[in-house]
């Protein structure tokens, strides 16, 4: 479980388990059975390129008020951007906060067009003809961690890592380096991951929300904790 306790957090106005690019995602395989409970962390690292009205930009330079292309809404405003700094020693004693590395073409055909780092538990927007038991239109969120379970071999060659996470008025998706991923979704589960100066930040934002965001608007896809892929994709 990831601590609330992070030494760094900073509001905005590593190791590395990698999967494998193509030769990964065309071998099927399964996610482990047990029972799945929100572990690793949440955001994109450094580096990740969103697109904008003017072109790319990297996560770490968006700020509040800042327009993202989403996948189904157009044109959103940035309402919030924060980050954790996550350090050596708190991904030696906890792994499940090293981010998860996806190489070019790890999804599918420009998902995501270069690599991309995201936490563990960021979820992302996996098509459904990737998936074994999903119809084809039939798009899933997926947390990172889970698509890593069917990875070849995990990797630790970094010491640190930044996440960045945005908040709109609503959950959205977007595309990171190519790759749909999801925006931070305030929950009561979510929230328990976050630092109380964030719960606070956000809570001011929304003040007409429940406080534990009972009522902040669902994901419009559906969610998935453990999946099987194709064999291989076109």
């Amino acid at each position: 479980m990831v601590s609330p306790n992070f030494r760094h957090i900073r509001l905005h106005l590593g190791v590395c388990r990698r999967l494998k690019g193509v030769e990964t995602m065309t071998i099927a395989g399964k996610i482990s059975q047990t029972d799945v409970t929100l572990t690793g962390a949440t955001g994109l690292c450094a580096g990740a390129n969103l697109r904008t009205p003017i072109g790319e930009r990297r996560v770490e330079f968006l700020r509040k008020g800042d327009l993202v292309v989403t996948r189904d809404n157009g044109l959103q405003p940035v309402r919030l951007i924060w980050s954790q700094d996550i350090s050596e020693a708190e991904i030696a004693a906890d792994p499940s906060l090293a981010p998860v590395l996806l190489n070019t073409r790890a999804i599918g055909p420009m998902m995501p067009a270069r690599p991309l780092r995201v936490g563990g538990a960021h979820r992302l927007l996996i098509p459904g003809w990737r998936l074994l038991d999903e119809e084809d239109a039939v798009n899933c969120l997926v947390p990172a961690r889970d698509v890593d379970g069917v990875s070849l071999g995990n990797e630790t060659d970094a010491k640190e890592a930044t996440y960045y996470n945005i908040v709109f008025d609503a959950p959205q998706v977007f595309c990171a380096n190519g790759m749909p991923v999801e925006s931070f979704v305030p929950s009561r589960e979510t929230l328990d991951q976050v630092p109380s100066d964030v719960k606070k930040e956000l809570r001011a934002l929304f003040p007409d929300l429940d406080p534990e965001f009972a009522d902040y608007p669902a994901p419009s896809y559906k969610s998935r904790k453990r999946v099987s892929y194709t064999p291989s994709y076109a």
